[in-house]
Parts: C-alpha cells; structure tokens; sequence
C-alpha cells in the first residue's frame, strides 16, 4: 500500500523529501546552474542557488553540503563547470533547526550508470542465453539498462 507524504498537500516548484518514495535514489543530469531569486512559503525572497537538470525533475535548492558534494562529482568548484554531470539524490535525515527533518542530498560520489544492453553490447548473447535459462528482468537489469524494444529480442531469443 502506498501512503502520502504531508508535503505532497503543501507543493514546492522545487525538489524535496516528498518527492521521493521510501529508499528511492535520483540519478540526475545537471543541464545548469545559478543564482535564482526563491521565495519562502512566508512571501519573503532570498537569492539561492539552483541547480535545474536535464531530465524531467523539479529543480534543487542547493545548500552549502550539497554544493560541495556536487563539487566533489564534477571535479570543480565553478558552477559553470556542473553542466553535465550526473548526481544522485537521495533523502536522509539531518538536525536542522532544533529538530531532526528530511532533507536531500548529493551523494558525493558520482553515481553508478548501469550500460545500456544494446544487440552490439559484447554481453548480448550470454544474456539471451540466461534469460533461456530462467533469468528474469529484474535480475538482467540489475547490471543493465534494457529498454523494451531490445527485451523483447532478448525474450525472442534473437542472437546478435
């Protein structure tokens, strides 16, 4: 059964632990970065910098630790360097503000990026050969991106 975040009543333009489900992990492309005028849910407004990515995802309000681990992944302290890089989010809880909340953060290690299994991938054949054998999705896609057209191969038994 799923349940419902309380934020999910109180909807931001930007990223935020309600945008997650239990355990889930974001892995995102940078398309920019910049000083962006934000306002609070109060009406006041505060420069911040955002980071706004590639994919279709709300933007992230970046905080100094998760400026400094995205600094960390793309190898440079200059927001113009980040383009590109991918990160992964994630939700942890952190003492803020006299209290324990959720907060996401940047992983400060570059995420792990699964090859996508193409028929030209060298592993294509053996990969046929174990879904012959019982292998399921789930488990070729533990190691592989797979989309449904190159599956529906796999499942056919075509050999590259």
């Amino acid at each position: 059964m799923s349940k419902t975040h309380w934020r999910t009543f109180h909807p931001s333009k930007y990223i935020g632990a309600a945008d997650f489900s239990s355990g889930e992990r974001k892995v995102l492309t940078i398309a920019s970065a910049g000083r962006e005028t934000v306002k609070d849910n109060k009406g006041g407004e505060e420069a911040c910098l955002v980071v706004r990515f590639k994919e279709d995802e709300k933007p992230l309000i970046c905080n100094v630790t998760n400026s400094k681990a995205i600094d960390k992944v793309a190898g440079s302290p200059m927001i113009e360097d980040w383009a590109g890089t991918k990160i992964e989010l994630y939700v942890t809880t952190v003492s803020a503000f006299g209290d324990q909340v959720e907060a996401v953060r940047v992983k400060k290690t570059p995420p792990r990026v699964k090859p996508e299994l193409t028929k030209k991938h060298p592993a294509y054949d053996k990969v046929v050969a174990a879904v012959a054998d019982g292998y399921s999705r789930d488990q070729v896609e533990e190691k592989y991106t797979v989309s449904d057209t190159v599956w529906k191969s796999i499942v056919d038994g075509e050999v590259a």
